[in-house]
């Protein structure tokens, strides 16, 4: 992995004593069959699933809102890929995105009253105000813009684009003004999600020479990139813990893991059975 500005050097503080750095709060995620992937939680100190959704089709992508209390999801039970959003035990699931729209990988903005997500139909980001289902398109087909993911305080959205052949992540307003390239290689740069605080980016690369993805983190600007994983299967899908602390990840798309930021402590948190992948730590309130 190559960002604009790189180093090998990085420092991030790991607070061993932090109560999320033990693993507490909930790590949704999809699992199952292609063509029958449900929604499930699994607390993030480990224990027993509990299946969210049960339906026909694909129901992936889980994204919790700020307030911890619902679930943005992406599902295709009604034949085309829809967002979708639910209550935090799986009830009142009720489609947010209309039929003609063809809308995938949900992230909530920070005040919970809208969804970003991709627009397939239009090659586009945009966004859909959940009260009034108005959507309004953040970024031009030319961009190729995908995958997005706004900050938690609400400013700044990153983003994939394989507008130059393979995916690099961007960063950009909340209003899809001032986007900025944070890496350009020939390596794919995929699933980019911001700490907690927004200094960081966690996401999924890899190296010259290697076939499998492996987690990254590099600083907001695109500098201090700093290799997590090196397993020889796929580790994506990075999703960070409340205090920033620790990521959950897919292994292969067949189990989650818990690592700390610096590389140490990895565990495996679900049994290894393909498909398990997309998770999504659930946020706190009262840190």
């Amino acid at each position: 992995m190559r960002p604009l500005a790189f180093t090998l050097l990085v420092v991030i503080t790991l607070s061993a004593g932090s109560a999320f750095a033990q693993g507490t709060g909930l790590i949704a995620y999809f699992h199952g069959e292609w063509g029958n992937l449900n929604i499930y939680t699994i607390p993030a100190s480990g224990g027993s699933p509990t299946q969210l959704t049960a339906n026909a089709g694909n129901n992936i992508d889980p994204e919790w809102s700020p307030d911890g209390a619902r679930i943005a999801f992406q599902s295709d039970r009604d034949g085309s890929d829809a967002i979708y959003v639910m209550n935090a035990d799986g009830s009142d699931q009720n489609r947010i995105t209309p039929s003609g729209v063809l809308a995938r990988q949900p992230s909530w903005s920070s005040d919970g009253t809208a969804i970003l997500f991709s627009r397939i139909d239009s090659n586009c980001l945009s966004v859909i105000d959940i009260a009034s289902r108005e959507i309004r398109n953040l970024t031009q087909p030319a961009l190729q813009a995908w995958n997005g993911k706004w900050s938690l305080e609400g400013s700044r959205i990153v983003f994939e684009s394989t507008r130059d052949g393979d995916a690099e992540i961007y960063i950009m307003n909340a209003d899809g003004s001032g986007a900025t390239q944070l890496t350009a290689n020939s390596i794919s740069d995929q699933h980019p999600v911001l700490s907690p605080d927004g200094q960081w980016i966690a996401y999924n690369s890899t190296v010259q020479g290697k076939q499998d993805f492996d987690l990254f983190i590099m600083a907001a600007d695109g500098t201090n990139a700093h290799r997590v994983t090196t397993a020889s299967e796929h580790d994506e899908y990075a999703s960070w813990s409340p205090d920033g602390q620790q990521l959950v990840y897919a292994y292969g798309n067949a189990a989650l893991y818990v690592i700390n930021i610096d590389g140490t402590g990895n565990r495996r948190l679900t049994p290894a059975a393909f498909w398990t992948a997309g998770p999504a730590w659930q946020p706190t309130t009262n840190e």
